[in-house]
Order: structure tokens, then sequence, then C-alpha cells
């Protein structure tokens, strides 16, 4: 991350006494995104699920990574190729990510093999623009855009203090994320996040990927199990 990215105060982690109410759902995935109102997700096998009326939808095709959010529905399959979700076909969509989101207001975002990010401007499929610095994953929200260093720092836009694996920004521009141990953290004061520090989500298990929307707290286990959790 280049060197100009300011310090902000440093917050220490802090545990919530916030109790989830979670259910558990049936299937398995290694991935799960949730926004506008819909929950995509792939297993171990790279296959895309949809949630539609409490029940798990295949979609045809295979991903290893999946988003939906205002931008559409965009995936990044096991050879990096990027595709777009268009009247239930997957089209494919030029350059190539390990990661894309697709949670900002307008264009899909992601990171490539090396950790470069980049930005779809303008919708149009031929425009990536590469952003400063390096991440290794990526995510926009309405407010902002978070992301993690391989190093699993967390930045946005300017340096924040923390440790995470993973980070999702969600629709309305709450933000969760994952630490190498499995854990859970949100950060306060959503339409200031920049501001406050962060709060450890009291969990039963150990996680590897969740995603927030509409209320709901999607979480995946370590052993590919999925939670739906409210608060």
């Amino acid at each position: 991350m280049e060197r100009t990215a300011v310090l902000l105060v440093i917050l220490n982690l802090w545990t919530s006494g916030l109790a989830l109410n979670c259910r558990r759902v049936s299937g398995s995935l290694k991935q799960i995104d949730a926004g506008n109102g819909q929950v995509f997700g792939v297993n171990s096998a790279n296959k895309i699920y949809t949630l539609y009326s409490g029940t798990w939808t295949q979609l045809s095709g295979s991903l290893k990574h999946v988003s939906v959010g205002p931008a559409g529905v965009w995936g990044v399959d096991a050879n990096n190729y990027i595709h777009r979700l268009n009247h239930g076909d997957w089209v494919p969509v030029n350059g190539q990510l390990k990661q894309v989101d697709a949670g900002g207001m307008i264009s899909p975002a992601g990171v490539n093999m090396n950790d470069y990010i980049y930005c779809l401007q303008g919708g149009q499929a031929s425009s990536w623009t590469s952003l400063p610095g390096r991440l290794k994953y990526y995510s926009c929200g309405p407010n902002s855009c978070w992301g993690v260093s391989s190093g699993n720092q967390i930045y946005i836009m300017k340096n924040v203090s923390g440790a995470l694996s993973m980070i999702e920004v969600s629709t309305d521009g709450k933000v969760y994320g994952v630490n190498s141990s499995g854990d859970i953290f949100g950060r306060n004061h959503f339409n200031q996040p920049y501001r406050t520090g962060w709060r450890q989500v009291p969990f039963r298990q150990k996680v590897k990927h969740v995603s927030y929307d509409l209320g709901h707290l999607w979480v995946i286990g370590t052993d590919n199990s999925i939670m739906d959790c409210t608060e």
C-alpha cells in the first residue's frame, strides 16, 4: 500500500455483548455474498447457487467467487476470468481478477492475481481502471471502499488499524470481516466507519467468510456450513 496513506487513530478491538440469533441453513458453501435482497454463493466444487424462496437453486457455470450488489451479479472462475450474470446467462468480461465485488453503486471492483486493484469505469467491459495500492480482498459500499492487504492489514482509502483475512461492505454501508483466527468483527457507527473501532461479534464456531444484507449476517463456517444470523 502506498506510503501516502494516512494512518488513522488506533482503536482497540472490543467484544460486543450483542447476541446473535442464528439458524443453520441447509447446504454447504465455501463463499457467500448478500446484496440487494439476494444471496449467492459457491461450493467447494465451484458450483454456483442462489437462495430463492428459502431453497438453494443451482445456476449453470462454474465460479470460485461470486458477488451480488447494485452493480449486478459478478463472478470469477478458477482461471480468474471474469463473468457477469445477464438474463440468466454468464457473459464473459475481458480481464482477469481473483476476487470481484459488486457492492459499488455503479461499477464492480476487484483485485487480480498480483493484488492490484481495479474498478470497471462507466460499465464498459474494456475500461478496467487501475487504482493505487495493492490488496488481496476489496469490497465497496455506498460510503466507502475497504480492503485487506497480503499482510492482513485493513485499508479504507486510508490505513485503518486491525488485522483481517477478508472484509465485506454491505449495500447499506455496514462493514464486517473475519480475522485469521476465524473470529468475526464489525465496524461501529457504520455511517462514519473510519472514525470508529472494531467490535468482535461473539460466535460459537470459527468462520472463514461473512456477508451482510437487510439485517441478516450470513456466515460460512470453516467446515463450509451456512448460518443465517440476525441481531
